[in-house]
């Protein structure tokens, strides 16, 4: 598993980010707010609906700051009746809008865009309707739109939508300078509505699975029946399916015979799913369309947004191209103003928000109320996210999107519902950093997905995903902070609220999870799931079922931090250059109460990697890897994993059950290995067996050379018969068998002994938050000079006291700080946002050198006189005893000017390569140079 040390610090990540961490009052529409005073007369008093987000400043700031870009009274034509644009007498100038106009559209009057208007227009504030005619061509190039709550922009309706012989084109122009001063929040330059959205194209099938087989060398296939509105000219997407090369294709359609489709070259690359047939072909052309002039530089581009409105936008049938300025390759930005209001140099580098089509809600979603909808559409060439669900319920389903850097599909904060259904998404090129360089300011998604849903509240069911740079699909549900104030899921769109709070709030975290029939290919991952029911209060059962995973280079499902789901139906077939460490199905250290039934895995280095703790059942597998089954010494007390109906081809010379011994968690604890865990499988004949490590062989010898000084050379049996501890709680029986193709022993046991212990449900249900659970009871540290730091027993197998392995510490933990960091060095500009300190606690247990992640954030920090900065650094220790340590932060214009992304230190425009562990470990052992 190619995760290292800045994946271990994922989980004290999150627990940093949270602690540092609709505009609508009824579902019909916003109530009129400012209406036209007759024949176009300008009211600079007309916006008054801006003060219905008073009560919310952040609200009402991005609402003003719409507004300021179309200004009443700075526009140039005003129209004064309904009637085409062409028409003379729909403006109050007599004339249509010449180029650079400034627009307005009052409330109570329709414009219908009539034809191709080739004027470049500076922007278009609708207060009432602008429409595009559903029967000719028809087009617009402008900088701005500005659709206001009462407003409305149609092209096309559900009824009429535009016909299929014409083309309906929104062109967004070329930005060609940066307005700070107007425009602080780089907002201008797209569509930012506030109103009702109707775009309806004709009727097309997005996507659709062939008959005949996509193999290279064919220019012809064919279909089940005829896919609707496919025509000559239509540019399709043959998705890659290759984990190590972009195999994508885009032929042309050069002739459609009923179900019969032929393409304008033959196919280079064979496309092709794990049990032969077809991958879906997606269309993407669209008749109507909507883009950016130019698509470089970025910041030419325009991009859409829908501003606070919980209801009111049905897209079906469109296309969407080179939409979009926020970029995936940096760190994104947070506008921000200095006490007289002006913009922070600096701040605007790379705006948060700027998507390809956002639904900018951020917070009040209604399951009561109809979601917004993007259906059968396409969003191609968007430098960080494609379709983006902020804090809203919206249903996207039957889209194709193409070359997306970021996430094609994205819910940003955790509080979104609603679904993600039946969508394909193809290449996603990713930032080429790691997930937690951006974690702590919340910049997620930014490795290449095909779906980033930061909480289970979205339902994810019948996609496809094709050559993603990371996960093709991420649930990632770690505190995520807006506003300086966390988010929570609202218990009142979900059926299950068992892990709601008083105030009717679930975490982001605990949301049940309802992921359905997903597909996955040529990706570095198929599915990961982090950070879900870890800390739940009460168990229930998640859902991942009917998955299928091929062609990735790490694994299929990687599910770290999660706890009480059931996986079923998934099928993994393995990639091109997979590392030893990879596996298809499986957690990490903190993954518990899993339950398997009916998996496949093939062509892994292993097949599943079982949990380390909790209650865990596979039911059926058939596995067919170098290690099938892998299971880890437990690292939580009174774990147990039952296993039956494993079916393994006999051919090959695979290893069927892996049990990796004396597994020590990260934190020195050889204790831990003396805990109860409980292994079985039942085999087809209907026979059940426990099964034990090599460590719980009577004769077996654990610690020949190095390892506790009492135990050093002593077989298993002896350890029991002279300290009364037992690996795993229990030694093998004399009767125990080697189990074939496997370094595990088996014994046979009653079905009775399958059933969980009461004292292993117990554990089972309670979450544990320790990282290391029972270090405090394991490791213990001393103030007795005279002592010596040992591994040692309380108690004795012949006592009445139960005999307790300890280890009693006499070091103390040494920081390690990341060397970015080391300079311990703050930009004056900077000290309003706060600073972090990161690196490693290193410690020293018996003959090992333990290492935990540290993070720790300072978010009001106060200089003194002298221009320094008292920080008090606390960490813990391996015991968890807490240090304190006192150092100096230096105000100093020579230090990195990095505004709020205080995680700079991770980011390749800061750290190059920002590979720095080889450093930071020689540096822990030359601060233990009597540990080898």
């Amino acid at each position: 598993m190619r995760t290292g040390f800045s994946v271990g610090l994922l989980l004290v990540v999150a627990l940093s980010a949270a602690l540092w961490a609709a505009n609508m009052s009824t579902p019909d529409g916003h109530q009129a707010g400012h209406l036209a005073l007759p024949h176009g007369a300008c009211d600079t008093q007309a916006s008054g609906h801006t003060a219905d987000h008073m009560p919310d400043l952040a609200r009402h700031r991005e609402h003003s700051a719409a507004l300021d870009l179309v200004a009443l009274c700075s526009e140039t034509d005003t129209a004064v009746s309904s009637g085409d644009w062409s028409a003379p007498s729909t403006w109050a100038r007599g004339k249509p809008p010449a180029a650079n106009a400034k627009v307005r559209i009052p409330s109570g009057l329709t414009v219908k865009v009539d034809k191709e208007v080739t004027p470049n227009i500076d922007w278009i504030r609708v207060d009432g309707a602008l429409a595009w005619s559903t029967d000719h061509a028809s087009s617009v190039n402008v900088g701005t739109i500005v659709v206001t709550p009462e407003g409305a922009l149609e092209m096309g309706t559900e009824d009429h939508p535009v016909s299929k012989a014409v083309v309906a084109k929104l062109t967004f122009a070329a930005r060609t300078f940066r307005d700070r001063k107007r425009d602080p929040f780089d907002m201008a330059g797209g569509l930012i509505s506030m109103g009702v959205i109707r775009i309806h194209g004709a009727e097309k099938t997005a996507w659709k699975i062939p008959q005949s087989q996509l193999v290279a060398g064919v220019a012809v296939f064919q279909f089940d029946q005829r896919p609707s509105n496919w025509s000559v000219g239509d540019e399709l997407i043959i998705p890659g399916t290759s984990d190590s090369n972009d195999e994508d294709e885009t032929p042309v359609v050069v002739s459609v015979d009923g179900e019969r489709i032929v393409l304008d070259r033959v196919l280079k690359y064979t496309h092709l799913t794990p049990d032969g047939t077809s991958v879906p072909v997606g269309n993407l052309t669209r008749n109507v369309r909507v883009s950016s002039e130019a698509a470089a530089p970025l910041s030419a581009r325009g991009h859409i947004m829908f501003l606070h409105r919980q209801t009111g936008v049905v897209i079906d049938g469109a296309e969407f191209r080179d939409l979009g300025r926020t970029d995936t390759k940096r760190a994104q930005t947070v506008p921000d103003l200095d006490e007289a209001g002006n913009l922070i140099a600096g701040s605007d580098d790379n705006t948060v928000g700027r998507y390809a089509l956002h639904f900018h809600i951020v917070s009040g979603a209604r399951i009561d109320v109809p979601p917004h909808v993007v259906r059968n559409s396409v969003v191609r060439g968007s430098p960080k996210h494609g379709i983006v669900n902020h804090g809203g319920h919206l249903l996207a389903e039957n889209n194709v999107t193409f070359a997306i850097a970021g996430s094609h599909f994205f819910a940003e904060n955790g509080t979104e519902i609603g679904s993600f259904r039946g969508n394909l998404a193809v290449r996603s090129t990713g930032s080429g950093e790691e997930l937690v360089s951006r974690m702590g300011i919340f910049d997620n998604g930014h490795q290449g997905h095909g779906f980033w849903m930061q909480s289970a509240g979205v339902r994810v069911t019948d996609n496809w995903a094709f050559g993603h740079a990371a996960g093709a699909y991420v649930v990632f549900g770690y505190a995520f902070a807006e506003g300086n104030s966390r988010t929570y899921f609202d218990a009142r769109n979900t059926d299950n609220r068992v892990n709601a709070d008083a105030q009717g709030r679930i975490s982001t975290s605990d949301v049940d999870l309802y992921f359905a029939r997903n597909h996955a290919a040529g990706s570095a991952d198929g599915v990961e799931i982090w950070n879900h029911k870890l800390l739940a209060p009460h168990p229930s059962q998640s859902l991942i079922e009917d998955v299928t995973v091929w062609n990735v280079s790490r694994h299929a499902l990687f599910i770290p931090y999660v706890r009480d789901t059931l996986i079923r139906n998934v099928y993994a077939y393995g990639g091109e250059r997979h590392m030893d460490t990879d596996f298809a199905i499986g957690g990490n250290s903190q993954t518990e109460n899993i339950t398997f039934q009916n998996v496949s895995a093939e062509r892994f280095p292993t097949g599943l990697l079982l949990p380390r703790r909790g209650i865990n059942t596979v039911d059926g597998a058939f596995l067919r890897n170098r290690t099938n089954i892998m299971i880890e010494s437990a690292n939580r007390p009174f774990r147990m994993v039952a296993l039956k109906n494993i079916h393994v081809p006999s051919e090959g010379a695979t290893t069927n059950f892996d049990l990796k011994d004396l597994a020590v968690p990260a934190n020195g604890d050889v204790a831990m290995l003396f805990e109860n865990d409980r292994i079985f499988w039942s085999n087809s004949a209907g026979k059940s067996f426990r099964l034990y490590f090599g460590s719980q062989n009577e004769n077996f010898v654990p610690f020949a050379d190095d390892g506790p000084a009492d135990l050093k050379g002593l077989t298993s049996g002896e350890i029991k018969a002279r300290f009364g501890v037992a690996f795993g709680g229990q030694l093998a029986p004399a009767d125990a068998k080697p189990l074939p193709r496997s370094n595990a022993t088996m014994a046979l046991v009653d079905a009775d002994n399958l059933a969980p212990t009461p004292t292993e449900l117990e554990f089972a249900q309670n979450p544990s938050n320790e990282l290391y659970p029972l270090a405090g009871s394991h490791i213990v540290n001393t103030e007795d000079q005279t002592a010596k730091s040992r591994w040692t027993f309380a108690g004795t197998a012949s006592g009445p006291e139960h005999p307790h392995f300890v280890f009693v510490k006499k070091t103390s933990p040494k920081l390690i700080v990341h060397p970015l960091l080391r300079k311990l060095e703050i930009h004056p500009d900077d000290v309003r946002y706060g600073y972090r300190l990161e690196g490693i606690v290193a410690d020293v247990v018996e003959n090992r050198v333990t290492e935990m992640a540290f993070i720790q954030d300072f978010p009001d920090l106060r200089p003194d006189g002298q221009g320094h900065i008292a920080l008090d650094v606390k960490f813990p220790d391996p015991a968890g005893d807490m240090t304190s340590l006192p150092l100096s932060l230096t105000v100093t214009k020579q230090a990195v000017r990095r505004g709020r992304n205080y995680e700079f230190y991770k980011q390749a425009q800061y750290c190059g390569k920002c590979d720095f562990d080889p450093e930071m470990q020689r540096d822990v052992r030359a601060m233990f140079p009597q540990v080898q």
